[in-house]
């Protein structure tokens, strides 16, 4: 089993993320944040949860790790499966065109939620 450090660093790692990068981030000194992944300090409740956050994902998985992000990804409408296999094939300026497509529909749609949440509030 892994230590909450090395958890923390692969997920970091994962998402492409650099020590400093992440440090600022969750507002720690990027050598404190070092001795966090280094397990030389244990970390507060508070800066696991900060942590989780700016990585978007649980304290449970900081804490436990994941043994495979991608074993993870569950998708109902396999079609997405074939097209995501077909886009990874795809020349490396026509997969970011895509990419970047995807990235923006899904802001729009998490912007009209955020806007339906705040009307309703």
């Amino acid at each position: 089993m892994n230590t909450i450090g090395e958890n923390i660093k692969g997920i970091r790692e994962h998402k492409g993320l650099s020590q400093k990068e992440l440090a600022g981030m969750i507002e720690v000194n990027p050598a404190q944040y070092g001795r966090v992944e280094n397990d030389k300090v244990e970390p507060t409740l508070k800066t696991l949860l900060k942590i989780a956050d700016a990585l978007e994902v649980t304290l449970d998985e900081l804490v436990k790790g994941k043994a495979d992000p991608l074993k993870e990804v569950q998708v109902r409408d396999k079609s997405l499966l074939s097209k995501v296999q077909l886009i990874d094939q795809l020349p490396p300026d026509e997969k970011d065109t895509v990419l970047k497509v995807i990235d923006m529909a899904l802001t729009k749609m998490k912007m009209k939620d955020f806007f339906r949440q705040q009307l309703a509030q």
